[in-house]
């Protein structure tokens, strides 16, 4: 047969590991262009920005006074002019194009970003954030201008014929602006101010766009905020406006909340770790798991993602933390090795990990089979 539609992994840990679709040691890209000052920041430690230097999952590029061209395995392009910060937070490529993913966080300055040829990673699933917008892409080229307080000004750019080069949807916890023309730009002031409505640049081109559009915006940006704050004034209401009989506080219940909703990467204790497990409380533990399991996951509010053999949370028999990010269900262990695996969202399978101190199997998803690993860990 040449082809099976499940996927076999089998994995020996000797000491560290990483299960992520590209593991932090694999180039996701290089570095093309290089001029002036900067450097790459990874583990902590500052390394050269030269030209053909490889790019690593979880680096930190920077430009002081000069600029860098980043380009990615699927002809991604991060292109940062003078004293702009990038983290390359998340780069998963799998041979199903629509489960590959890329997030880029711009922190600072100005860059242009180009997506790719949409052969290795779903163009879809390619997500730029600043700290107060998410930039969703549809096949497009756009630059992000970034200043010290997080606010960000975005442009959309023309393709080679002067048309649209795509669309991109700018959102946050305000609300959303779609950019679907040529020098499009929408302002976004901080992640409770939705971005302003898209205004169209004048006699501008791509080379001229910096770190001056952010502090001195457009004319055009300038009176697109003007209107937004008049909108907000208008709206404000005053003591008399308000009706205090729609109070419906009382009626929500705080308990309702699952543990899904509160269990995320941050809540996860290193040290919060059995080296020594206690046999008498892994089967407490798998006792628990057995019996819960059933009721929270039907109520979990994942939708899509369904478990056995594990809660979300910190799973005292197998020692793994998990929990839900942007749909994708992640699996973390840090006992004599890092085991981290990924679930793209969609995906049915199980997980048989046989380590020193537990040897289980947990499922997930609620549909055929399209995933299994096998995890064995050996001294």
């Amino acid at each position: 047969m040449l082809f099976k539609s499940i996927k076999k992994i089998q994995l020996t840990i000797v000491n560290l590991l990483f299960i992520s679709g590209v593991v932090f040691g694999n180039p996701i890209g290089d570095i093309r262009e290089s001029t002036g000052s900067g450097y790459l920041t990874r583990n902590s430690e500052q390394v050269g920005n030269e030209i053909g230097k490889e790019i690593l999952l979880k680096d930190e590029a920077q430009t002081v006074n000069g600029r860098m061209k980043i380009v990615f395995l699927d002809d991604e392009v991060l292109d940062m002019t003078e004293h702009t910060y990038a983290y390359i937070d998340e780069a998963y490529y799998d041979p199903n194009p629509s489960l590959s993913r890329m997030s880029i966080r711009m922190a600072q300055g100005t860059a242009r970003f180009t997506s790719g040829a949409g052969l290795k990673i779903k163009k879809a699933n390619v997500n730029v954030s600043t700290p107060t917008a998410q930039i969703t892409i549809k096949g497009t080229d756009f630059t992000t201008s970034v200043d010290e307080l997080g606010r960000s000004l975005i442009i959309l750019l023309p393709d080679e014929y002067g048309s649209p080069s795509g669309e991109i949807v700018v959102s946050n916890d305000g609300g959303e602006t779609i950019l679907n023309q040529a020098y499009q730009a929408t302002m976004v002031s901080s992640i409770e101010t939705p971005p302003t409505s898209p205004v169209t640049i004048q006699n501008i081109t791509p080379a001229i766009i910096d770190n001056m559009f952010i502090v001195n915006p457009p004319t055009e940006v300038k009176q697109a905020i003007e209107e937004q704050a008049q909108d907000d004034l208008n709206q404000d209401q005053g003591i008399l406006d308000v009706d205090f009989l729609e109070f419906n506080e009382l009626e929500q219940d705080a308990l309702e909340e699952t543990m899904e909703e509160d269990f995320t990467e941050l809540d996860i204790d290193m040290l919060d770790v059995d080296f020594l497990t206690d046999l008498l409380d892994v089967v407490e533990e798998l006792t628990r798991t057995t019996v819960t399991l059933a009721d929270v996951q039907q109520t979990s509010g994942t939708g899509a993602i369904q478990l056995s053999g594990a809660v979300i949370g910190f799973n005292k028999d197998s020692q793994y933390n998990v929990f839900v990010q942007d749909g994708d269900l992640y699996l973390y262990r840090n006992v004599n090795g890092v085991i981290e695996i990924i679930i793209a969202q969609g995906n049915s399978g199980f997980i048989e990990t046989n380590v020193d101190g537990y040897q289980g199997i947990i499922e997930f998803g609620n549909g055929d089979p399209t995933i299994e690993i096998i995890i064995n860990q050996g001294n």
